[in-house]
This record gives C-alpha cells, structure tokens and sequence, in this order.
C-alpha cells in the first residue's frame, strides 16, 4: 500500500512540477516575443531616424549651391519640380526606406524643400512695432499687443527700463529672473510675461529667433502676416504677393517675378496706392536668405519606423560655411 501511496504522489508532484515549467515556458516566450518586437520597434526607429537625417544631409547640400544675392519661391531648394527632378519627395535610400523634406507654405498646400527663416518676424532683433503689428495681425487682443510686444523687448534687452523711462517687468514673482539677452529657442516666448500657450500657438509659424546679429525681412518669401509686421498695409502686402506671383498669380512657379534689389522695391512702394515704411522698418527688406529651416521625415519600408528632424542651418559669424544653429528629433 505504501508503495502505491509513493508512487501516487511522486506522480502528483512530476505533474506540478511539469505545469509549473509549462507556465514558466509560456512566460518566458512571451517575454521574449516582447522583446523581439521592442527590438525590431527600435530598429525600425533607428533606421527611420538615419533616414530622415539623409533628408536634412540632401537638403544641406542643395542650400548651399543657391543664389547668394538673390532667393526666391522658385528656387530648387524651397520649392524643388519634384516631378522634373526629385529632390526631396519620397526619396528611397537603399532598400531601407524614404525620407521626405517639406514643408506648407498655404493651406492645403506642400512645398518640397527647405524654409527660409528670413521669411518670418525675428523675435530677437526686429523693433517692438513690427511685433507689435505683427499679433495684431494675428487678432491678439489680450493682453494688449503693445504690451506684450513691450514684454517681449524687456526680455531680450539688456537694459533695466523702457525708452519712456518706466520700469522693465519685474520676474520676481514668477521665480525666475527677467533674461535681459536673445531668446535661444522660440518656446523660450512662453516665459515671458503675458504670453500663453494659445498666443505662442498663433505666432510660432510666423516668427524666428535666427539670426540673432541683424534683422531683415526677405520680401520675395516673406508670408502675408510679416508683410503687414513690416509695415505695409494688408492691401499693399496682398498687392507685394500678386506682383511677385507673376501673370498666373500662383507663387513658386516659373513665372515669378522677385524683386531683386532695393530701387525695385521702391519702385513698387511707389506705386498706387503709394505707402512709406515705418522709419524703424526702412531698413529691414531684403532679398535673400541666409538661414534655413528643414523638416525631413524618414519612414521605412515596412511603415512601422517613423522620425522627423527639425533643424536650422545658417553660417555663424565670419564664416560663410553654414552650421546647424537647431536640432529636434521626434
């Protein structure tokens, strides 16, 4: 009986022991199954990051073969004929994947290549009256535009009061002090005193922080919202964008007709219906571009590894080699 008895129970415990390494089994290839997909999830990524890192290497290279006296929407770099010569579009490196640069230039509308920067309100060197105009454009209303425009000169400037004599804002109550020098990035708006999320959302796509050693508007480029930050009216602004749109009034096609130096210019402010610039915006057109912003997105061919590199591209000071002055990964 005994004998029996023993055998009963060695076989109950064979069994546990085999439902136990039966779960233990389960478990294990399901933690390595994980595993495997985290890994390839991974090298997906890996690979759409170098992918997309292409784009921003293309795209540099392009910039750096462009008309230094003169840029314009028809150029290969900014608005590339992608279905002439592909440049930019869905660009197959390898067997690995694609990368894509664009950017939308209106709604509903992709151009392929690289914005300029000098396209947008610089934030760090234009005067507070071009900000200002520019978040009246954008139908800021509170707080009032020329307040915060006035905020966002105290946080770059070095001094400690205003022209009119009155005191700079005072951060205390904020827990960090007032900068007193050039924003860095544009999100750094966000700490100045009166901006919100909803205002930065409103001007972010309008306004750069490069260059930070002098301040010009690129007329041939510059949006509608710049235009009017420049001093020009919205009729004049509409009338700029129409003129250099050529005969078929859409821009960025051959037809173009960029201005290319100052006396066409004012030539056109001259025009009816006649406008003067704002004494402090007078010096501010120009025609070219120096820095640029590229947006390069890298998908693989399977489509599960995707990452778009923001950066900006611009020559530092002295030389005419452009660097990269930004640099994001999503």
């Amino acid at each position: 009986m005994n004998s029996r008895r023993d055998k009963g129970t060695i076989l109950i415990i064979t069994l546990w022991i085999l439902a136990i390494l039966a779960i233990l089994s389960v478990g294990v290839a399901g933690r390595m199954g994980l595993e495997l997909k985290l890994t390839g999830l991974y090298r997906d990524n890996m690979t759409a990051l170098y992918l997309a890192k292409a784009g921003i290497e293309r795209a540099i290279a392009i910039v750096g073969t462009r008309d230094k006296n003169v840029n314009s929407l028809t150029d290969d770099w900014t608005n590339n004929n992608e279905d002439a010569a592909p440049l930019f579009k869905e660009i197959v490196v390898s067997n690995l994947g694609a990368f894509t640069v664009s950017y939308p230039f209106e709604e509903e509308k992709i151009f392929y290549g690289v914005q300029d920067e000098e396209r947008r309100i610089n934030i760090n060197t234009m005067p507070k009256e071009a900000i200002e105009r520019l978040l009246r454009y954008l139908e800021v209303t509170e707080p009032d535009p020329a307040i915060l425009a006035a905020s966002i000169e105290d946080w770059r400037d070095e001094g400690a009061t205003r022209e009119d004599g009155s005191p700079e804002d005072d951060y205390s109550a904020e827990g960090y002090p007032r900068k007193d020098n050039f924003f860095d990035v544009g999100e750094e708006l966000l700490l100045v005193k009166g901006m919100t999320p909803e205002i930065f959302n409103k001007i972010k796509d309008c306004t750069t922080v490069y260059p930070k050693t002098s301040a010009k508007l690129n007329v041939n480029t510059a949006s509608l919202p710049a235009l009017y930050a420049l001093g020009l009216s919205v009729d004049k602004s509409q009338d700029l964008i129409a003129t250099r749109a050529g005969d078929d009034g859409i821009e960025g096609t051959d037809d173009d007709k960029p201005f290319t130096d100052p006396t066409a210019f004012q030539l056109f402010l001259s025009s009816e219906p006649k406008e003067i610039l704002p004494d402090k915006s007078a010096g501010l057109p120009d025609f070219k571009s120096s820095y640029f912003r590229i947006v390069s997105y890298g998908e693989t061919n399977n489509k599960r590894g995707h990452k778009t590199v923001t950066c900006v591209i611009g020559p530092p000071e002295a030389e005419q080699k452009d660097q990269v002055l930004f640099w994001d990964e999503r």
